[in-house]
């Protein structure tokens, strides 16, 4: 289960959140989508969260924007959360490409240069980073 948050030990609190935000944007529902985003907003803002699950509930909103083409958002989110969690040594994950292309989607050639390069130094201790060499 914890591999599926990409996070080596998620709190019981986090892991519900998600599953309850999973739970409102279901399907493929533009405004169910929307709904989660608001509903995760909420939650990372009300409750206390550690740096990790901050970042990567940030992270997921982003994905969420991604998926309903709100590119400028979703690009907002993911500097936030990769922001965060930016000392923390997360390993390669190939959905990088995607928020990659997100930045540039959204006219956000610096942060994809920023971002890009964050993840390229991230090759010293995981050597698979470097599939994003030619992203």
């Amino acid at each position: 289960m914890k591999d599926k948050y990409k996070l080596k030990d998620p709190s019981k609190k986090y892991i519900e959140v998600v599953e309850q935000a999973n739970s409102l944007f279901g399907l493929f529902s533009r405004k169910k989508k929307l709904k989660a985003i608001e509903f995760l907003k909420s939650k990372l803002i009300d409750e206390d969260f550690e740096v990790e699950e901050l970042a990567s509930g940030f992270i997921f909103i982003g994905y969420l924007y991604q998926e309903i083409k709100e590119y400028e958002s979703a690009a907002l989110y993911f500097n936030k959360g990769y922001s965060l969690g930016k000392d923390v040594l997360f390993p390669y994950d190939s959905d990088l490409k995607k928020v990659l292309k997100t930045f540039l989607k959204a006219s956000r050639k610096d942060l994809y240069d920023y971002w890009r390069s964050d993840f390229l130094k991230r090759s010293l201790y995981d050597k698979k980073f470097n599939k994003l060499m030619n992203s």
